[in-house]
């Protein structure tokens, strides 16, 4: 068992092979599952709350698993370093006459040829922003979000390789789903994120027996058993009054 800290709340994070292996990728071999874990402790990610995700759909030969970092843990670190100062992102876009534009969002009208996404990030300690322009035909997949929101899509992969390169100690070795054209389980197209049912509170007679007495609370044993028994419910129970 590796007990570290989550770089964000300061909780303390107990995670052993065996949680990686039973709870999060069943598949992934004790080679894999240790280098997430690493991973995860290096960069002080917690995968109980989805900071991180070792994928791998298949344990047949030539198989490998995938780790990814979901989009929030790069907004939400880039915005808790010290130097943070800004970022912007956004679609390229080529109209029918072949103009191009750097558009900010994700708008794309009907007369529009999305062809690429970009993000720039500002530090405080340097003059000149980090500015990273990627191309759409790269990581299109045609599959899932990439087919119902691509411009979404290809704006997230702008931005997490844009912060990766403004901040490379913060995000060494983090890399979004999107950019390794792999896809969350239950994934949201617009976010890439797992979707879960709008937070549900009880009161304390609703509580069923063995459920942990507060969810949100840094896990532990308690947790770990009521997460595996449950963990194919999509009812997100945040708290007991």
């Amino acid at each position: 068992i590796v007990t570290y800290k989550d770089t964000l709340s300061n909780a303390e994070i107990s995670l052993s092979l065996t949680d990686i292996k039973l709870l999060f990728c069943p598949k992934a071999t004790d080679q894999e599952a240790a280098l997430f874990l690493e991973l995860c402790r290096y960069q002080g990610l917690n995968p109980f709350v989805r900071d991180a995700y070792l994928l791998k759909y298949s344990d047949g030969p030539g198989s490998v698993a995938t780790m990814v970092v979901g989009k929030d843990s790069f907004t939400k670190r880039a915005e808790a370093h010290p130097q943070f100062a800004g970022m912007v992102a956004g679609v390229i876009v080529q109209d029918s006459s072949g103009a191009v534009e750097y558009r900010k969002g994700s708008l794309i009208l009907e007369n529009e040829k999305l062809v690429g996404g970009w993000a720039e990030i500002h530090r405080m300690d340097r003059k000149i922003p980090t500015e990273i322009p990627v191309s759409f035909r790269e990581y299109d997949t045609g599959r899932s979000g990439w087919k119902s929101m691509p411009g979404t899509m290809i704006r997230k992969v702008a931005l997490v390789q844009a912060l990766r390169e403004a901040f490379p100690l913060t995000f060494a070795g983090l890399y979004d789903a999107a950019e390794m054209k792999v896809e969350l389980p239950d994934e949201d197209a617009a976010e890439g994120m797992k979707q879960i049912a709008p937070p549900v509170i009880h009161t304390s007679k609703d509580r069923p027996a063995g459920e942990p007495s507060n969810p949100s609370a840094p896990f532990c044993d308690e947790h770990k058993v009521y997460f595996e028994e449950k963990r194919s419910s999509k009812t997100n129970v945040v708290g007991w009054v």
